[in-house]
C-alpha cells in the first residue's frame, strides 16, 4: 500500500517553501537595508548641515547632531524588540513616518528660524525622531528575513549604503540639488521603500488597503516636496528675509 503524498511531503515541505520564499524576497530586503543606510546618513548630514547654516558653531553643531542621532538610533533599535504590532506594519510605519518628516523638516526649521523661535530644540527634536526611526529599520529588516544567516549580508548592505550616502551627499546631491530638494529626494526614497514593501509583501500585510492608501498619500507629499523645493525655498526667503530673485 502506497504512503499518502501528504505524509511524504509534510516533514520538509514547509522548510523548503520558507527557504524559497526567503530567496525570492532577499534582494528586496538587501535593497531596503542599503536604502535605509543611504538615506539615514544623508538625513544625519542634512540636519547637521542645516544646524550649522542656521546657528553657526560648525564643529559643535555637527558633533551634537551626529552624536545625538547615533544615540537615538540605538534607542530605536532597542525599542524595536518591544513593539507589540506586527512586523510589516511596523516597518511600513517607520518608512512612512520618515518620508513625512523629511518632506516638512527643512521648511519648518527655516520658518522657525525666521520667526525667531528657538531653532535648536526643534532641530534636536527632529534628530531624535528621525534617529529613532532609522535605528528601527535594520532590526525590522533582519526579522523580516526570518534567518540569522542573513544578518551579515544585511549589515554589509547597510554599511555600504552608509558609505555611498556619505560620499554622494556632499559631492553630488547638495551641489546639484540644494538642501531643500535633497530633503524631497530622501522623502521620495523612503516613500518608495514603503511602496515596494506593500507590493512585494501584500499577501502578508493586515489591512492592506489602509497601508496602500497611506503609501500613496505620502508618495504624493514626497513628490510635491521634491518638485516644489526650490520655488518654496525662494518664496520663503522672499517672504521671511526679503530676498528678491530676478524673474
Amino acid at each position: 500500500m502506497g504512503i499518502p503524498a501528504r505524509k511524504l511531503s509534510s516533514p520538509h515541505a514547509r522548510p523548503r517553501r520558507a527557504s524559497r520564499r526567503l530567496r525570492s524576497t532577499a534582494p528586496i530586503i538587501l535593497l531596503a537595508a542599503f536604502t535605509a543606510a543611504f538615506s539615514g546618513i544623508a538625513y544625519e548630514l542634512m540636519l547637521a548641515s542645516y544646524a550649522t547654516f542656521l546657528m553657526g558653531a560648525t564643529v559643535f553643531q555637527y558633533s551634537l547632531v551626529v552624536s545625538l542621532m547615533m544615540a537615538s538610533m540605538g534607542a530605536g533599535a532597542l525599542v524595536t524588540g518591544r513593539l507589540r504590532i506586527s512586523l510589516l506594519p511596523a516597518l511600513l510605519g517607520v518608512e512612512i513616518a520618515l518620508a513625512a518628516i523629511a518632506a516638512v523638516a527643512l521648511p519648518v526649521l527655516y520658518a522657525a528660524f525666521a520667526s525667531r523661535l528657538p531653532s535648536q530644540p526643534l532641530i534636536l527634536l527632529l534628530v531624535v525622531a528621525m534617529g529613532g526611526l532609522i535605528g528601527m529599520e535594520i532590526p525590522l529588516l533582519n526579522r523580516l528575513s526570518t534567518s540569522r544567516d542573513w544578518l551579515p549580508r544585511i549589515l554589509f548592505f547597510d554599511y555600504l549604503g552608509g558609505f555611498v550616502g556619505g560620499i554622494l551627499f556632499p559631492v553630488v546631491l547638495v551641489p546639484a540639488l540644494g538642501l531643500f530638494r535633497v530633503a524631497g529626494l530622501l522623502s521620495l526614497i523612503n516613500a518608495g521603500v514603503a511602496v515596494l514593501i506593500v507590493a512585494v509583501f501584500r499577501h502578508r500585510i493586515p489591512r492592506l488597503e489602509s497601508w496602500a492608501t497611506a503609501c500613496a498619500l505620502v508618495t504624493v507629499v514626497a513628490i510635491a516636496a521634491f518638485a516644489g523645493a526650490e520655488p518654496l525655498r525662494m518664496w520663503m526667503e522672499g517672504r521671511l528675509f526679503g530676498i528678491r530673485y530676478p524673474p
